[in-house]
């Protein structure tokens, strides 16, 4: 009989892991699974289960937010390579980002279905300065409301207490001059306001990327930074591309993709990965590490 690792997280979201639990269990037992059941007691459970007890599964299903997974994957990409299980993911967080890149589908049951017996695709894992992330490494604009904000609001509000809390910062928005370089022949330098590199097609509503334009086993990372805007017009360009994303190196929006990019500023930057915490320095080296995991994915799992 095959074998399943359910690791999920009673508190993510609105409890939603907890309430679905037995619609869950009973997709994956119809699949034929014999399936651990892990509930996460503590920051750094799910990274430590994965870790342990991955292994002796033949599948791994997680079911959170964007913090389960990441750890989950943390857990997992600890292990040699053959010894991974395949990933699979239930989101049950607020924003759910990198479900809509992975196509899932909406209810539990159909969650479960793919979590189970999806599409298998190779899937690459991006480290920032130690910090891994399965989506997302960014700075700036908002980033950090994901982890400023608190359960309890996320939990009452859902996507609406991200608004509230990033409405307030509009009238005094900061900026970091940096150097962008990447080891695919890429120099940029400017005034940024927010920055990212990610392997989503969608980032908190802030950006939003074509499903062609995002490989997610390639070797490479889409980078958007976005400049400092002085006036009303600037504000103008910069909704202007990144609602067409017409991007130029030297426009109000700059995008390019690679495989390895540093941030270099004359102050230290904080940096959310995955919608958690990730370090404040002023130098930041992002990396990509290609192929490194195995997901089951919705659709076709083609692009």
């Amino acid at each position: 009989m095959k074998r399943l690792l359910y690791i999920y997280n009673p508190a993510a979201g609105r409890k939603t892991a907890k309430i679905n639990l037995s619609d869950v269990l009973e997709v994956f037992a119809r699949q034929g699974y014999e399936i651990t059941v892990h509930p996460t007691q503590a920051r750094g459970d799910a990274a430590r289960a994965a870790r342990e007890q991955g292994p002796g599964y033949d599948r791994v299903v997680c079911c959170g937010g964007d913090g389960t997974l990441n750890e989950t994957v943390q857990g997992l990409l600890a292990l040699p390579r053959e010894a991974r299980p395949p990933l699979g993911y239930i989101p049950a967080g607020t924003t759910n980002d990198f479900s809509r890149t992975l196509e899932l589908p909406r209810t539990a049951p159909e969650l479960a279905e793919v979590a189970g017996e999806g599409v298998l695709r190779s899937i690459d894992i991006g480290e920032a300065q130690g910090r891994l992330f399965t989506y997302v490494a960014a700075f700036g604009l908002f980033t950090d409301v994901s982890y400023s904000t608190s359960q309890v609001s996320k939990n009452l509000l859902g996507h609406l207490a991200y608004v509230l809390e990033g409405m307030g910062r509009l009238s005094n928005i900061p900026s970091y001059h940096m150097k962008v370089t990447s080891g695919q022949g890429h120099e940029v330098e400017g005034d940024f306001i927010y920055g990212m590199v990610g392997n989503t097609v969608s980032v908190g509503g802030l950006v939003n990327l074509p499903r062609e334009k995002v490989r997610l086993d390639d070797g490479r990372f889409e980078v958007i930074l976005i400049r400092r805007p002085e006036n009303g017009r600037d504000w103008q360009s910069i909704l202007t591309a990144l609602t067409t994303l017409e991007l130029a190196e030297d426009g109000a929006v700059t995008g390019f993709s690679a495989g390895e990019i540093t941030f270099e500023c004359g102050q230290p930057v904080a940096w959310t990965v995955d919608g958690e915490f990730g370090g404040e320095q002023a130098a930041t080296r992002v990396r990509c590490l290609p192929q490194a995991l195995t997901m089951a994915c919705g659709a076709s799992g083609e692009e």
